[in-house]
C-alpha cells in the first residue's frame, strides 16, 4: 500500500467491503481483513451488520486444516441498488449500479439547462421509482454536476456552463423523494469510484485528473476522498497558469484548462492549419494518431503536466488516473505530459504511475451511484 491507513468513516466501510467481494469474489473475515488493512473485529461488525440487512450472505464453512473452519461471505448485488445521475450540458446519464459495483442498467436522457433542473431530474427518477423491478431495491441516489457543490447539503453557488446561481439541489430533490439524495461535483464522484473499485485496490493515496470539457482533479488521501467544506476543491482547471489568454467561463484569464480542454485543443488545432471552423472535438479524437496532429497534442501534454507535477510533488501521491471523454487523446497528450513529470531528478512526480482508464459517458452517473451507496443513511 502507498501510505499507512488513517480511520475512514463507518459507512465507507461498509461499501469497501461490498467492492472487494463484488470485484474478488468470496472471502472469509480474515481474509477482509488482511485487504483492506483493517481489523478482524472491524470486519465482524460491518459484515454483520450487512448479513442482517441481507446484502451479503454466508456460504458453506471450509475446513482447511487445524483451526476453525473458514466461512467465506457472497455479497448479493441485487438485494440493493443505488441510483446515479450525471447532469451534462444537454442530457442526463443514469446507472443502476449494484451492491457489486457493476452497473445492472443505463440510460440517456435529453436535458436542458435553460429551464429548472428539479423537474428534468424528477421526471428521470420518478422513472426508476415506477419500476417494480427497481423500486424496491432502490435505497440512495447520487446526483453529480460539473460544478462546485457544498458536498453537505447539494448546493450550488455557480455553475457557468449550465448558467445556474444560487440553486439548492439536494434540499429540493430531497423534498420530493423517498430515498436519501447525494449532490456532488463529478469529479469527486469518480473519485470515490476510483478509491472503491479502480486505483483503491492498489493505492492508499492518489489523483483522479479528469480531462475533457472542463479540466478536474480529485484526490485521496488516507483513503478519504479530499472534500473543502464549502465543496470547491477539484476545481483543478480554475488555476491561473498565465496572467493572459482566453477568458474562461468562471470570469478568469488564463485558467489552466483555457489552455488544455476541448475548447484549447480545437483552437490549438485550427492555429497549427489542422482544422476548420467546423471541426468537433470528437473529429480531433478519431485523428489522434495523425504525425501532424502530435506536436499540437504533446504541447497541450505539457501543460498539464507541468500544473499536475506541482500538485503530487506537494503532497507525493504515488499514483495518477486518467478520466475522461479525452482519454482518446492520450496517446498524443502523453509525451509532453511524462516529460513535464519526469523533468525534476528529485521531485515524486517523477515516479507517479499513471493509469488511464477507457471512458464511458455513463461513468461519472456510477461515480454518483457510488457516492449513494457510501451516504450514511443508504445502507441501513
Amino acid at each position: 500500500m502507498s501510505s499507512r491507513r488513517t480511520p475512514i468513516r463507518e459507512e465507507l466501510t461498509q461499501v469497501e467491503i461490498l467492492a472487494l467481494l463484488g470485484r474478488g469474489g468470496a472471502l472469509d473475515r480474515q481474509q477482509i481483513a488482511n485487504r483492506l488493512q483493517l481489523g478482524v473485529a472491524t470486519v465482524h461488525t460491518h459484515t454483520r451488520r450487512l448479513l442482517q440487512a441481507g446484502y451479503i450472505e454466508a456460504l458453506d464453512p471450509q475446513a482447511d486444516g487445524v483451526g476453525r473452519p473458514r466461512i467465506p461471505l457472497r455479497v448479493i448485488p441485487g438485494a440493493a441498488a443505488a441510483l446515479g445521475l450525471r447532469v451534462a450540458v444537454d442530457h442526463v446519464a443514469a446507472v443502476i449500479l449494484g451492491l457489486d459495483g457493476l452497473v445492472q442498467t443505463s440510460d440517456v436522457y435529453p436535458f436542458d439547462p435553460a429551464h429548472d433542473p428539479v423537474p428534468q431530474l424528477l421526471g428521470v427518477v420518478r422513472r426508476y421509482l415506477a419500476d417494480p423491478a427497481v423500486a424496491p431495491r432502490l435505497k440512495g441516489i447520487g446526483v453529480a454536476t460539473s460544478s462546485p457543490v457544498d458536498p453537505a447539503t447539494g448546493y450550488i453557488r455557480f455553475a457557468p456552463r449550465v448558467g445556474w446561481t444560487d440553486l439548492p439541489l439536494g434540499d429540493r430533490l430531497r423534498a420530493e423523494l423517498p430515498v436519501p439524495v447525494l449532490v456532488d461535483n463529478d469529479i469527486r464522484a469518480s473519485t470515490t469510484t476510483e478509491l472503491l473499485y479502480g486505483a483503491g485496490h492498489d493505492h492508499d493515496d492518489f489523483l483522479v485528473l479528469g480531462i475533457g470539457d472542463g479540466v478536474g482533479l480529485g484526490a485521496v488521501l488516507g483513503r478519504r476522498v479530499h472534500r473543502s467544506p464549502n465543496g470547491l476543491s477539484g476545481e483543478f482547471g480554475h488555476t491561473q497558469i498565465s496572467a493572459t489568454g482566453p477568458r474562461c467561463a468562471c470570469g478568469a484569464v488564463g485558467c489552466l484548462e483555457t489552455f488544455t480542454n476541448d475548447a484549447a485543443i480545437l483552437r490549438a488545432a485550427r492555429e497549427a492549419g489542422l482544422a476548420g471552423a467546423g471541426t468537433t472535438i470528437a473529429a480531433i479524437r478519431e485523428r489522434v494518431g495523425e504525425p501532424e496532429l502530435a506536436g499540437v497534442l504533446a504541447g497541450i501534454g505539457t501543460i498539464l503536466g507541468r500544473a499536475v507535477a506541482g500538485v503530487v510533488n506537494l503532497l507525493g501521491t504515488p499514483a495518477i488516473a486518467v478520466i475522461g471523454e479525452n482519454y482518446a487523446l492520450w496517446p498524443g497528450l502523453e509525451p509532453g505530459f511524462n516529460d513535464a513529470m519526469r523533468a525534476s531528478e528529485v521531485a515524486a512526480a517523477r515516479h507517479a504511475e499513471i493509469i488511464v482508464r477507457p471512458w464511458q459517458d455513463s461513468q461519472h452517473a456510477r461515480g454518483a451511484a457510488s457516492l449513494a451507496l457510501a451516504h450514511p443513511g443508504t445502507l441501513r
